[in-house]
């Protein structure tokens, strides 16, 4: 364990610059905060590229940086103002790091053959995070993102994940390129408010790929175009419509329950 004395090392300049996507993308990094996500990525033997805490938490957390320690983690330890201002939260934990983004391809996740949930002009990144950790929960295979989606590896959205976008391969990918689920034997059902009752629909196969739409606008005209059938969720109550992560989770747990039937 090393310590960082200044705002101005070079190490915590680029911690903070990660808040930018075009940074994340040039260095191939983003950044994970929390205990719990952190703790998690090491147990599951991620190699972090580094891992900053604040004095703070390292006196109160002594053991389980010990036990960082032991794994051949990074780690840097800065008094409590620096690491303020590398967290994006705003009452950070004191742990935060900069893990490696691992490529992901679609044609492996194809070969799976497991469910997937398709995200079409979701700008919310806490929404995207959500639907990151439900479709972990669920255990689907992936995630797709059409252009118009906020960048999975935003702060907020990693934040809302909670740990689950170390389990669930996330790719932006374009229209064309979701045209490869349709050629690999997957049926795309559309959410939308025009869609059939999802009481009246039946999922028979793990090669199912949902597509949701932002709560605004919906799915993109060439997005309906690809999908085998549009669906609705019925809503009984006074509300016109459902939060896009809400909806992910109805349709994600009767995807999941109706295909484990089949096993």
């Amino acid at each position: 364990m090393q310590r960082i004395e200044s705002v101005d090392n070079k190490k915590i300049k680029r911690l903070i610059s990660l808040r930018q996507k075009k940074v994340r993308l040039k260095e191939s990094l983003f950044l994970m905060e929390g205990i719990k996500a952190v703790d998690e990525a090491v147990s599951a033997e991620i190699v972090l590229d580094m891992m900053l805490i604040s004095e703070s938490f390292f006196e109160n957390n002594s053991g389980l940086i010990k036990k960082y320690e032991e794994k051949e983690q990074n780690i840097y330890i800065v008094k409590d103002y620096i690491f303020n201002k590398c967290s994006a939260l705003k009452t950070p934990q004191g742990i935060l790091a900069s893990v490696k983004i691992l490529p992901a391809d679609l044609s492996e996740i194809l070969k799976c053959g497991k469910p997937l949930v398709v995200l079409d002009g979701i700008n919310d990144p806490g929404n995207i995070g959500t639907i990151i950790r439900t479709a972990d929960a669920f255990m689907f295979g992936g995630v797709l993102l059409l252009p118009g989606c906020a960048d999975v590896y935003n702060p907020k959205t990693v934040q809302a994940s909670v740990g689950s976008i170390n389990r669930i391969s996330c790719i932006e990918c374009t229209q064309d390129e979701l045209d490869a689920l349709s050629e690999a034997g997957y049926k795309l059902f559309g959410m939308d408010l025009n869609g059939e009752s999802l009481q009246n629909s039946e999922f028979q196969s793990d090669k199912t790929a949902v597509v949701i739409g932002s709560e605004s606008h919906g799915l993109g005209r060439d997005t309906i175009s690809k999908c085998f059938k549009l669906l609705k969720i019925p809503i009984p109550g006074g509300a016109e419509s459902l939060n896009a992560s809400i909806a992910a989770g109805i349709i994600m747990n009767r995807i999941s329950a109706e295909t484990s039937s089949l096993k």
